[in-house]
Order: structure tokens, then C-alpha cells, then sequence
């Protein structure tokens, strides 16, 4: 009998406050497994880069490389975080100097090849035992087409991947940037595959969860937790006799050169961000409910960028003000941090008067929304440009009049185009944008703009 063990990570999103506890549990774990004679491998399972931090910023993810090269990492897939918030030439450059193997099945160049830092799978005789790793990320073809790459259907990708390597080994792990509900229905229609590594959707399986005979583990998000999945294998039988997961929150002493490494390379993210952007006379002040400078500046530069008749953002983005004087990009990528594109859509007056009434509920502007790339506290206030409204109580409920656009009253019937932003396509916040047809534009962010205008405005 062999135990195979497996520690993984997913969902970092470049948050490093436990990274010298995880390194501290994972030096300290694989060193009793070799005194033990076990084998084991390192795994991440994708989004340890976020664009938020300043050191994935300013680095531009060669940070997060050199973190896991120095934690001595063996494998990792990668996840949206990575995929489409990076320019192709940028996500090319950022794994040449890994000393792991990404595992990526399903990204493709637009010519039909794989890009150069990647394989589809590996095959690792862990003493004696051959495992196979398939790696597989959540496909959000509209962006990676935008960026130049040809993203598959994860689930059509697998099949035959899993066909050909129970071929070729003993034990098959997916190693899955996908999401729990995919990782589901892959173990109930999908035979062969052992155990499901999984992440993306930040969930906390603290023994895993068992379909069928795969076992699917995943470790929450932000480095709160640690996965450990262990494999007994009899080498005489050739079959798996038992498999478990299990989630170590993360309270070792931190590892302090790790650490050091983390502030280190922090330093020189922001010392990357110190160009000047532009010259502030006064300070500018933001508030979430309220229509503020900042996010006006915000709202028409989307306008503009996207040649759209009306701009609109949610005040939420803008997490603070300015003080006066110079702007540095890393001022700017303070306040304005997420990995959030612009995006156009065509919606009737109709529509955008519904648009104005949800965004006056209270419930909506202070919604605390999490994921779809905000890493803001509160949606916030909707600010426009190019479009102004009166308010009337209504059966106790505030309500949009006099809606304007450019000066001119809006027509209900009319089609107007809107610059703004993926967030309100992506989730169910705004109906009238999520059924619209849209327009990506990327790999330009929010933070882009906003010094864009800023500059044009000095």
C-alpha cells in the first residue's frame, strides 16, 4: 500500500497575509512526508494573481511567479484572474522563468495551438504510481477571443483526455479552474477521473465531497486554507482503496523569509507605479452615495472610450479620493483597483429609465458585492454622463422624471448606446444590460481610463 498526497491551493487573488503560514505548513508537511518515504505534489489551482494588489500590478504577475518558484510549487493551472485580465503578450512573458509545469487543456492560440508555457496534461510516477494531471480553466470565450486566444469547452475538452490517459496510468486527477457545479457533473458523467482538485468558485469542502466514486475537493479562497488530498493505492491490486480530503486553516508561524519576499516584492510593484499621471489643484473628496467628481470623470471617459451616447458607473469603483498634488499611476490603481473592462450596450429609453429606478433603491446601493472582478466595499450610487433626472416619491418609492439625455428628453422608444462596465453584464444587478448586446473592450480597465481623462483634464 502507498499513500499519495496531494497539497493544493486555489483562489490566492494575490492575498498574501497568510503566505508565510502557508509556506510554514507546506515546508513543514512535505518534509515529514519524506521522512515518511510518501510522495507527494504542490498544487494551485489557478486566480493566484489579482490585478487589485499593487505588487501583481506593478510586476505584472512576475511577483506571483517567483512566489510559487520559491514555495517550491510542482504544478498549477490557471484561472480567470490570469487568463483575461493579462495581455497575450503579457500572460506569454509572465511563465517564462517558472520552475513548475502549467497544466492547461482547453486555451488554444487562434492559429489551433497551445501556447508555449502550457500542456494539456503530465504524467507523474509518484514511486511507482503514474498519475495523470488534466488542467482545465472556465471558458469566458467573448474576452479571451478579444485578447487573441481560442478558449474551448472545458467539458468537451475533458473526455477524451480522460479516455486516453486510463490508458496510460493509474490514477487520474482533474485539476479543475472551473467551478464546483462543473466539477459535479464531470464526476456523475465523466468515468475514470479519481479526484477533482477544484477552485474558481471559492467553495469550503472541509472532507470533500464524494460523487460517485471522484472525490472533489477545494479550498475556499485567499489563502485562508490549505487542501490536503491523500490517494491509497495498492500496487498489488492496481486500485484505489481509499481517498480523503481535508482543509487546514492556516495558523502556523509565518515563514519569515517568505515574508520578506512578500514586502519585497510589494516594493517593487509600487516603485513600478510611480509615473506621474496628473496635477491636482485641490483634494477630490468621494462619497459612495453621491454623485462625486471622480466617478463623473469616470462615467464620461467610458463614454468616450466606447463612442457611446450616454457613460454610466456605479460610484462604488472610486474606493477613495485624491489629495491634491501629483497623481502617480499607483494612485490611481489605489483607488480604482479592479480587474473591470469597459463594455458598450444598446438598450431603449425604456430600458434606462428602469436602469435609474433600481439604481435608487437603497438595496442596491448598498449592495456588498463580491466577485465579477469589483473589489470595492458597496455598489453605490449609478452616475451618468450625458444623461440627468429629476426624483418623485411614488407610492412611497422614489422614481426617475425629466430623464435627459444631453439636454434633450428621452424618448421611451428610442435605442441608446451606453459606455460602461462587464460587472453589470456579467451579474443579474441591471436586467436591461445583461439582455443587451455588448460590446467588450479589453485589455484596458477602469484604472485606465480614469488616468486617461485625469491627463486630458490637467
Amino acid at each position: 500500500m502507498i499513500s499519495l498526497h496531494f497539497l493544493h491551493t486555489n483562489d490566492m487573488h494575490s492575498h498574501f497575509d497568510n503566505w508565510g503560514s502557508l509556506v510554514s505548513y507546506l515546508n513543514r508537511e512535505r518534509q515529514q512526508l519524506r521522512e515518511e518515504g510518501d510522495p507527494y505534489l504542490t498544487l494551485d489551482l489557478g486566480d493566484h494573481m489579482d490585478r487589485y494588489n499593487p505588487m501583481t500590478e506593478g510586476l505584472l504577475g512576475e511577483g506571483n511567479v517567483r512566489l510559487l518558484n520559491d514555495a517550491n510549487y510542482d504544478f498549477v493551472t490557471i484561472g480567470n484572474n490570469e487568463g483575461i485580465t493579462f495581455t497575450k503578450d503579457i500572460l506569454n512573458a509572465v511563465y517564462q522563468k517558472r520552475k513548475f509545469e502549467v497544466i492547461l487543456a482547453n486555451l488554444y492560440d487562434l492559429t489551433g495551438e497551445r501556447p508555449p508555457w502550457c500542456k494539456p496534461y503530465a504524467v507523474c510516477d509518484m514511486r511507482g504510481v503514474k498519475v495523470g494531471l488534466i488542467g482545465l480553466t472556465a471558458a469566458f470565450p467573448k474576452f479571451y477571443h478579444l485578447l487573441g486566444w481560442d478558449i474551448h469547452d472545458p467539458f468537451s475538452e475533458l473526455r477524451p483526455l480522460v479516455a486516453q490517459l486510463r490508458q496510460e496510468t493509474d490514477l487520474i486527477v482533474l485539476m479543475s479552474h472551473v467551478g464546483l457545479p462543473f466539477d459535479e457533473r464531470v464526476a456523475e458523467e465523466i468515468d475514470g477521473i479519481d479526484v477533482i482538485i477544484g477552485s474558481h468558485t471559492h467553495h469550503v469542502l472541509e472532507e470533500g465531497l464524494m460523487i460517485d466514486s471522484t472525490l472533489i475537493a477545494q479550498a475556499g479562497k485567499y489563502g485562508r486554507y490549505a487542501g490536503h488530498v491523500v490517494v491509497e493505492y495498492d500496487e498489488e491490486a492496481h486500485q484505489v482503496v481509499h481517498k480523503g480530503a481535508d482543509l487546514v486553516t492556516l495558523r502556523e508561524q509565518p515563514d519569515q523569509e517568505a515574508q520578506r519576499e512578500v514586502q519585497q516584492l510589494t516594493a517593487e510593484g509600487i516603485e513600478n507605479m510611480q509615473q506621474k499621471i496628473a496635477w491636482l489643484d485641490h483634494p477630490v473628496q468621494v462619497n459612495w452615495y453621491k454623485e462625486t467628481a471622480l466617478p463623473l470623470i469616470l462615467a464620461d471617459a467610458l463614454r468616450k472610450w466606447c463612442h457611446a451616447d450616454i457613460g454610466l458607473v456605479n460610484a462604488g469603483v472610486i474606493i477613495e479620493g485624491l489629495p491634491a498634488g501629483a497623481v502617480t499611476r499607483y494612485d490611481v490603481h489605489h483607488i480604482c483597483p479592479h480587474p473591470i473592462n469597459p463594455c458598450k450596450v444598446e438598450i431603449t429609453g425604456k430600458e434606462i429609465v428602469e436602469i435609474i429606478n433600481i439604481g435608487l433603491k437603497k438595496q442596491f446601493q448598498t449592495y456588498e458585492l463580491k466577485g465579477f472582478g469589483f473589489r470595492g466595499k458597496v455598489l453605490g450610487k449609478l452616475v451618468f454622463s450625458h444623461l440627468t433626472y429629476e426624483t418623485h416619491l411614488r407610492n412611497g418609492i422614489l422614481e426617475a422624471s425629466d430623464v435627459r439625455v444631453q439636454g434633450v428628453p428621452l424618448l421611451i422608444d428610442k435605442r441608446y448606446s451606453i459606455g460602461t462596465i462587464d460587472v453589470f453584464t456579467l451579474g443579474t444587478f441591471l436586467p436591461p444590460i445583461v439582455r443587451a448586446k455588448q460590446q467588450f473592450y479589453l485589455p484596458e480597465m477602469l484604472r485606465d481610463l480614469l488616468a486617461w481623462r485625469l491627463k486630458e483634464l490637467n
